[in-house]
């Protein structure tokens, strides 16, 4: 196919005889899909062969570099030839705009549309030079060959280069590689990925991080890491992510490590003893499975799917040979949780179904719950009795039904048990729970919601207790019954609710307090439940040493099922409480309506039952809670307490302290408060500082500063300190307190426009030592980002110090990372 020549330019002159064009001063060129601008372009006729020139100035430096387009691609350079025909072509000083990067090459070949050679180039991803606001990057990293190769199909683009060196402001490093392979498309490339080495005292020298990215397909990709200590340590990271848009996304990582430490056969037991306990010789096992998966709602409103997995060896986050779980505070990790749901909804059905599993695991206990898995089947609240169009009237009208179904296999087991015979067969625990409720309301008098409820609840389980005295073991037994056991519980309870204004206006309408309001809610409620499972309680006689008597032990044979027991004895209560909110009109000539309301309270809350079944200690302990804000509510103020109404008595032959069944003594049993405020630089009303006041302003790095009359820099410091106190007070019977107390702080400050320095940490006022403290600095360096992060105390102490660079396509290839943990090491990379 033959395409035309398009040619325009400020002057043109042509040689007949040698059949070739020349344009001159702000010429152009467009053939097919390639343009070429420039000061002067020479186009010779016979053989297709085309030059570019820059313009330059009066010494011969060019000043405006020629621009050659084909496609999408853009790229600039000094002087450059390439052939119509065969599209081959050799560019002098070009630059090319690739991705996040820029390459500059003293000399490019250009072979086809797909591939170039360059010689002498160097890659950068400094923002400054890439938009032209510096003629000098601050790092690059240069090489004598490489080659740029264009998979158009794929939408890949790969440099590919020779031996590699990184200079940082044209000055030459030590970061050298013997060759470099960076995929420069928008699409993800696979690629080795390049390890970072140290050494540990605890596992010995290290090469952390060896491994290979894959992508797989179009919606999924694949990480494999490796490490591995010279004391014999090693792990194995996994990690995938995928994504398919409008339906779901999610990863899927696994970890495994042998982790071993201290000198092979020695024990604390060794002749002549261990002077150091890190020479004992110890070897672990830890795994760690991570797995999270979120629908788009839009796919299907009416069926979702999500998964949240974390699961571990009870020790992965305190002896992983990752260090990085110190730093994160991953090693103060003492539970973790998982949970895969399905849920299915009706257009025209009032009823939802979920479907899922869960996990929860105590890495200090070791204790293991599972649910494996629990179907729900809900029914949102029907009115049988309502009317079919016009308002719901009376008791019988909001008569409003729902029901609930829950059926599950549920676990409790132990890291020595888990997936053995014993958690199958012994510790799991199978049944259902039927829940039918009823309730209604009604308004009396207009101002006294009434609330009338009575709900059913059946019960189903596969498995009973029954426990015996043996003689021979002189132990008592406990017996499983596999089979269909049931019960059933049934409650009714009704209450009833108002609220009281109370207002005071100030006559004078100068007065600074212009009235106070008060809102007083008071509830009362009664609730009935009968006795049940009397029949279910069972009893066996246990002999006392040193005598002929006998104790009776009572149990029941549903405690050990998985939704608790029926009621053994009768509810009979009256509940109470009341609600207050206070809060002031004062004055505010500032504020646009003349005055502000401050509220005293946010709430201020009491409850408490009386069970008139009850053989003793009817009237149930008081509770209370309440919340203030201070400082235009800014400062939050929250409390809580227990009042125990019953007194406490003292027997001097036994030294011990007893509560009794009687009223009168209403002491403090416990009581909690929590405040925190934080300060930045507006708490105190200072100068805000304003650019629009100073006329001059830095260039390309500088312009963050600002300048004076008298060239001083200028600029803002923001600044944050924020403080959080938390007191709990418990009094014992007996009279001894236990009080708790700390004050956690975090504070953070920008020195310069730059750097960023923050600090945390949490003081225990009652054991007078700090905890949990961290101190971190931050510095932008332009194309790089430096991290200084150090724990000075505690037992977890450490630091680490990390350099590398922003650009995304390279931090994780050219980074220099070293840490600490109570012994040296480092980790650097490139």
């Amino acid at each position: 196919m033959e395409y035309t020549v398009v040619r325009a330019s400020e002057d043109e002159v042509h040689d007949r005889k040698k059949n070739i064009t020349y344009l001159l001063r702000n010429a152009k060129v467009d053939y097919n899909d390639m343009q070429i601008e420039a000061e002067y372009i020479e186009i010779d006729w016979n053989s297709g062969d085309v030059y570019a020139e820059g313009k330059r100035d009066t010494i011969g430096n060019v000043v405006t570099r020629t621009v050659f387009t084909q496609g999408q691609n853009k790229f600039e350079q000094d002087a450059f030839k390439v052939n119509f025909k065969t599209k081959v072509g050799i560019a002098y000083n070009v630059r090319l705009e690739e991705g996040e990067g820029v390459i500059v090459g003293d000399k490019v070949k250009r072979i086809n549309d797909t591939v170039m050679y360059l010689s002498r180039a160097d890659y950068t991803t400094d923002t400054y030079f890439k938009e032209g606001k510096t003629d000098e990057p601050d790092y690059v990293l240069r090489t004598t060959k490489g080659k740029l190769v264009d998979k158009k199909e794929k939408d890949e683009k790969i440099l590919i280069a020779g031996p590699t060196h990184m200079r940082i402001y044209d000055v030459p490093t030590p970061l050298a590689l013997p060759f470099a392979y960076i995929p420069m498309g928008s699409k993800r490339s696979a690629g080795i990925l390049l390890p970072s080495f140290g050494e540990r005292a605890d596992v010995g020298f290290y090469l952390d991080g060896l491994g290979y990215y894959m992508p797989i397909g179009e919606y999924a990709d694949l990480q494999l890491e490796t490490r591995f200590y010279t004391k014999g340590s090693w792990g194995v990271n996994v990690l995938s992510r995928y994504k398919v848009n409008y339906r779901f996304s999610g990863n899927f990582g696994a970890s495994y490590e042998n982790r071993i430490t201290g000198i092979k056969g020695l024990t604390a037991n060794s002749p002549g003893g261990v002077r150091d306990p890190r020479n004992i010789f110890s070897q672990s096992k830890l795994y760690n499975v991570r797995w999270t998966h979120a629908q788009d709602i839009k796919s299907n409103p009416y069926l979702t799917f999500n998964a949240s997995v974390n699961f571990s060896s009870s020790q992965y986050f305190r002896e992983s040979i990752q260090n990085s779980n110190y730093l994160s505070g991953d090693v103060y990790t003492n539970t973790t949780n998982s949970s895969i749901s399905l849920r299915k909804s009706f257009e025209n059905l009032p009823l939802t179904l979920n479907l899922d599993a869960s996990h929860s695991q105590n890495y200090q206990t070791r204790q293991i719950d599972l649910t494996l898995p629990r179907l729900t089947v809900n029914m949102s609240r029907q009115f049988p009795f309502a009317p079919k169009s016009g308002p719901r009237k009376g008791l019988l009208h909001n008569l409003g039904v729902t029901y609930s179904m829950n059926m599950a296999n549920q676990i409790s087991t132990s890291d020595e048990n888990f997936f053995t015979k014993t958690m199958w067969q012994d510790e799991m625990k199978t049944g259902a729970r039927h829940l039918l409720d009823l309730s209604t309301n009604v308004t009396l008098a207009n101002y006294f919601p009434l609330t009338i409820s009575a709900n059913y609840q059946e019960v189903w389980a596969l498995n009973n207790t029954r426990k015996y005295w043996d003689a021979n073991s002189a132990e008592t037994i406990t017996q499983r019954l596999n089979g269909f056991y049931r019960f059933g519980n049934f409650s009714t309870s009704a209450s009833v609710s108002t609220n009281f204004y109370g207002q005071i206006l100030a006559k004078n309408k100068d007065a600074k307090i212009q009235g106070i309001r008060h809102v007083l809610t008071p509830s009362i409620g009664y609730s009935f439940s009968p006795n049940t499972g009397a029949k279910y309680i069972d009893y066996y006689e246990v002999p006392q040493l040193g005598s002929s008597n006998v104790a009776l032990q009572y149990y029941n044979y549903f405690e050990n099922t998985l939704y608790g027991v029926p009621n053994t004895m009768v509810t009979n209560s009256l509940n109470f409480s009341l609600a207050n909110n206070l809060e002031l009109k004062v004055r505010d000539d500032k504020h646009p309506k003349g005055f502000k309301k401050i509220k005293i309270f946010d709430f201020f809350n009491i409850n408490s039952s009386y069970n008139f079944t009850a053989d003793e200690f009817k009237l149930s302990p008081v509770n209370f809670s309440g919340s203030t804000s201070l400082f235009d509510s800014k400062m939050k103020f929250n409390f809580s307490g227990i009042i125990d109404p019953y007194k406490i008595d003292y027997d001097p032959l036994t030294n011990a302290y007893t509560k009794i069944d009687e009223l009168g003594a209403f002491r403090l049993a416990s009581f909690n408060v929590n405040t925190g405020y934080s300060f930045d630089n507006n708490t105190f009303g200072g100068k805000k500082f304003d650019a629009k006041a100073y006329k001059k302003q830095g260039t390309v790095r500088d312009e963050v500063f600002y300048f004076d009359d008298e060239d001083y820099a200028r600029f803002a410091i923001p600044w944050t300190f924020g403080m959080n106190l938390g007191y709990t007070h418990n009094r014992l019977i007996d009279g001894t307190n236990r009080d708790a107390a700390t004050l956690a702080m975090t504070a953070s400050v920008s020195p310069s426009p730059y750097w960023q320095i923050s600090a945390n940490g949490t003081y225990d006022i009652v054991n007078k030592e700090l905890v949990g403290t961290r101190l971190s600095f931050a510095r932008d360096l332009r194309s790089f980002n430096l991290t200084f992060s150090w724990i000075p105390i505690g037992v977890y102490k450490t630091w680490d110090f990390f350099i590398g660079i922003k650009a995304s396509i390279l931090s994780d290839a050219i980074k220099y990372d070293q840490q600490s943990s109570n012994s040296l090491y480092y980790n650097s990379g490139f």
